[in-house]
Order: structure tokens, then C-alpha cells, then sequence
């Protein structure tokens, strides 16, 4: 083994570590670090996987299929984003989900809510509420399933007692007359 391939092989294999901790962590204690910065943590663990697998090209050795899942995950999202279809969207589902970035869909003060990532072919309308704790730590508080999607403009969002309470509006069509009131919903956390 070179310098430079037992620098990388440190450097994926302590992030992997810290990732993987920190899921644990948030699994345990519902608190962990930033979802940003966990990404481009990801991000450095599928990049570093990449090269050492470049570097590490023995055939029939079981560290090249760890490398080469890596490579592979890599390549399917880059087929999937240029040519699209069914079977590239299945794949991509299977291989991106640990890295797949959440989406801010609501932030107020500290409360972010993300887009739930099931797969591209997943249910709608599944989001995961958090709380900014000390800058770079969240607190996870569960997963919500709304009838529709969360509209930040029209939305606003609480934590009471274990519950969100979501304020809505809604618009009813009687015949010809477009009503459009607000809507309270207390939600269970899941």
C-alpha cells in the first residue's frame, strides 16, 4: 500500500466510522449532527470509495466489491440523470438512498421540516421535523404524512406536546365559488 492510497483508505474509513456513529446516535438519542454537513460527509465517503477502488484493483478480493459499490452508485446516478427511465429510476433508488440529500421544504426559527426520500417512486407528501440545537446539531422528532404537499408560504408549523399542529389552508369549490379557508390539524409524531 502507497502513502497516498493509506491516507484515503484513513480518511473513508474515519468518516464512514463517524457517519455511521452518528446514525447510531440519532437512532439512540434522537440528536445528531446537521444533515448539510453529514451530505457532504457522504459525499467525501462515495468519492474517497471511488478512487480507492482505482487504486485497489485486485480482482476477487471482497475490499474491490466494497470499492466497487461505490463506483457503481456513482455511475447508475450519472446513467439515471442522463437517460432517465424505469429501470435506471429502481436502481438509482436502491444505491442513492444512504447518500440522497434531504430537502428543506419549511424552516421557521430553529423547526426544519425535509422531504422524507423513499425512493423515486415513493408516496407523497412523508416529512421529517427537526429542531436546530448548538448550530451544528438537530434533535429528530419523527416523521409526518401529510395529505398534501407542504405549501412554507400558505403552511405553518408547531411542536405542542408531542403533536404538530399544522395550519393550513384549504380551498373548497361549492359550484361556481372558490372558498378558501384555514385549516388547524393536530398530527401524531411518529
Amino acid at each position: 500500500m502507497t502513502i497516498t492510497n493509506r491516507i484515503i483508505f484513513k480518511i473513508h474509513f474515519y468518516i464512514l466510522s463517524f457517519v455511521i456513529l452518528n446514525y447510531l446516535l440519532q437512532l439512540i438519542t434522537n440528536f445528531g449532527i446537521n444533515r448539510n454537513l453529514i451530505f457532504i460527509l457522504k459525499i467525501l465517503i462515495y468519492v474517497s470509495g471511488s478512487i480507492l477502488f482505482f487504486l485497489n484493483r485486485n480482482p476477487f478480493k471482497k475490499i474491490s466489491v466494497y470499492y466497487f459499490y461505490y463506483l457503481l452508485s456513482i455511475l447508475i446516478g450519472i446513467l439515471f440523470w442522463i437517460f432517465g427511465g424505469i429501470f435506471l429510476a429502481i436502481l438509482s433508488s436502491l444505491f442513492l438512498k444512504p447518500i440522497y440529500p434531504k430537502e428543506i421544504k419549511y424552516q421557521k426559527e430553529n423547526l426544519k421540516v425535509y422531504s422524507s426520500f423513499n425512493g423515486f417512486f415513493a408516496a407523497c407528501c412523508e416529512y421529517e421535523i427537526t429542531e436546530n440545537k448548538l448550530f451544528i446539531f438537530e434533535k429528530y422528532y419523527g416523521k409526518i404524512k401529510l395529505d398534501g404537499q407542504l405549501e412554507s408560504d400558505k403552511s405553518d408549523l408547531k411542536i405542542i406536546n408531542n403533536q404538530v399542529q399544522y395550519k393550513h389552508k384549504v380551498m373548497n369549490f361549492n359550484g361556481e365559488t372558490k372558498i378558501e379557508a384555514d385549516t388547524i390539524e393536530k398530527i401524531e409524531i411518529e
